[in-house]
């Protein structure tokens, strides 16, 4: 989880505009825009809110709207509507692009007051459970690897990566990701950093297991993780 807001003021102050790739915050971390004031913010809403795939959100602040169109136009683009005030442009030229399906984007609210209703506390008892499982998980995984944790607790929300010792390209990586679904296990194992972060001819400079934590996961699937890990990696206590 980066300092979202100590980098808006600092950026937004040397006249930069931010564009916020918040794909996992929804559901995972408390969001306020009206707070953070970026100019460009999404986040998707088939991961931790558990929505339909497909759906996902768009905030572009006020000032920033008008040159922010879509690459779909339909009856939205030239609404009477916009004249008599009743929708902001910005709304009438995104809400229904072309004949794309809306069912997703309708189905979103409805999951969001699901999955709420899991905890008595609602979305900040699940972040909360959430956080807290993956610290617990994070501590049995990397016992079995033989590392430390790379970042503090406060830098996490609902998910964790791990250096995994040992491996060191993509095709390592790609190996241990396909044992461990063998073994019933799915986590993303991969090179560090992702290949279109890499220049010319660079491979990767760690490999990388990340974990997730949701209410449905509980702290025996991370120890089934480590297990898998000692046995296929050949570590110590593997049985």
């Amino acid at each position: 989880v980066l300092p979202i807001e100590r980098l808006a003021v600092e950026l937004g102050g040397r006249g930069i505009d931010l564009l916020v790739d918040a794909a996992h915050a929804p559901g995972m971390v408390p969001v306020d825009l009206a707070a953070l004031d970026v100019p460009y913010w999404t986040g998707n809403g088939h991961k931790w809110l558990c929505g339909p795939k497909g759906s996902a959100l768009l905030a572009v602040r006020a000032d920033r709207r008008a040159a922010v169109q879509p690459l779909v136009i339909s009856h939205g683009w030239n609404d009477p509507r916009e004249h008599a005030g009743e929708r902001t442009p910005f709304r009438l030229r995104f809400d229904w692009t072309g004949t794309s399906d809306p069912t997703a984007f309708l189905a979103l609210a409805d999951a969001v007051e699901l999955v709420a209703a899991i905890e008595p506390g609602g979305w900040p008892a699940i972040m909360a459970a959430n956080h807290q499982l993956v610290l617990d998980g994070r501590e049995r995984v990397a016992a079995a690897l033989g590392v430390r944790a790379p970042a503090p607790d406060e830098m996490l929300g609902s998910m964790a990566a791990l250096p995994v010792p040992g491996l060191s390209t993509d095709g390592e990586a790609l190996a241990l990701h396909l044992a461990l679904v063998d073994d019933g296990i799915e986590v993303p194992v991969h090179g560090w950093p992702v290949p279109a972060a890499r220049g010319p001819g660079e491979g990767p400079r760690a490999v990388l297991l990340r974990i997730s934590a949701q209410r449905y996961n509980e702290p025996r699937d991370y120890d089934q993780l480590a297990e898998a890990l000692r046995r296929r990696l050949g570590r110590p206590g593997a049985r």
